[in-house]
This record gives C-alpha cells, sequence and structure tokens, in this order.
C-alpha cells in the first residue's frame, strides 16, 4: 500500500526531533511492506531546500498524494500545508488517519473531514509507533 505521510515542517520548534519523528513513522510503514512518502525526503525539505518554489512543491506534493492509497498525517502542530494536503485528499476519496499527542486541541473542522477515518492519540512516540502498527498490520492482515 502507498503511503503518502503528511506534517508540519515550516515554522517547527524543534525541527530536527520532529523530523526524525516523521522518519520513525516511514521506516515502521517500509518494515511492515508499505511504500512510504514524505515530501521532505523527496527534495522540498523547506530548510534543506529552500530554493524549490511554492508552486514545484504543490505539484509533487499533489502528485504523490494522487498515486497514494491512503495518507496519515501528523496534526499535532498547525500546519496550513497539512490542511491542504488532507483538504486535497477529501477531494480525491482518499482515506486518512490523523495522529496527535493526548491533549493537543485539534481543530473540530478537521476532525469532521470526511476523509479522515481513524484518529491515533497518543501519549509517547513509542505509544504512536504501536499504536501505528496496530492499525498498519489490520491493513495488512485483514481479520
Amino acid at each position: 500500500m502507498k503511503i503518502f505521510f503528511a506534517g508540519p515542517l515550516t515554522n517547527l520548534e524543534n525541527p530536527d526531533k520532529v523530523k526524525a519523528f516523521y522518519i520513525k513513522l516511514a521506516a515502521l510503514a517500509k518494515q511492515l511492506g508499505h511504500e512510504p512518502f514524505w515530501a521532505f525526503l523527496s527534495g522540498t525539505d523547506p530548510i534543506k531546500n529552500p530554493k524549490v518554489s511554492a508552486q514545484e512543491v504543490y505539484r509533487r506534493d499533489t502528485e504523490q498524494i494522487a498515486k497514494s492509497d491512503l495518507m496519515i498525517a501528523y496534526v499535532g502542530e498547525n500546519s496550513i500545508g497539512t490542511g491542504e494536503e488532507i483538504e486535497y485528499a477529501k477531494s480525491i476519496n482518499l482515506p486518512v488517519i490523523i495522529m496527535y499527542e493526548k491533549g493537543d486541541v485539534v481543530s473540530r473542522m478537521l476532525k469532521g473531514n470526511p476523509a479522515v477515518k481513524k484518529e491515533i492519540i497518543f501519549e509517547t512516540e513509542d505509544d504512536a509507533v504501536n499504536q501505528l502498527t496496530d492499525y498498519l498490520s489490520s491493513l495488512r492482515h485483514p481479520q
């Protein structure tokens, strides 16, 4: 299954920590036999690739979303771009799983988006990994 991972990349308080978490999620998906895609690992990281135009980022992201079977979005930090990606997923009937830390306040508008099929609310990164493992394993091996 092709999985588009979405999440904030711009104006992060701790970009190295957040990106390490994103890489951990992608590695998990790959380990479980899925094909993960993170835009920032493919040449559009706003820090490493600042010269890539906004139009090119949009084109690449929407192209990859359209090729995907599922979107998993980290929504624990505010991000207009992630919201745009989720809305695009809705427009092409792509299911979305949202992930965020317990206690975070996530917009009801986002949580009510018809594309959002599941929420993974976690307490620690290990908890997030465990819940995502269970979910992705259930997709790979329907019970």
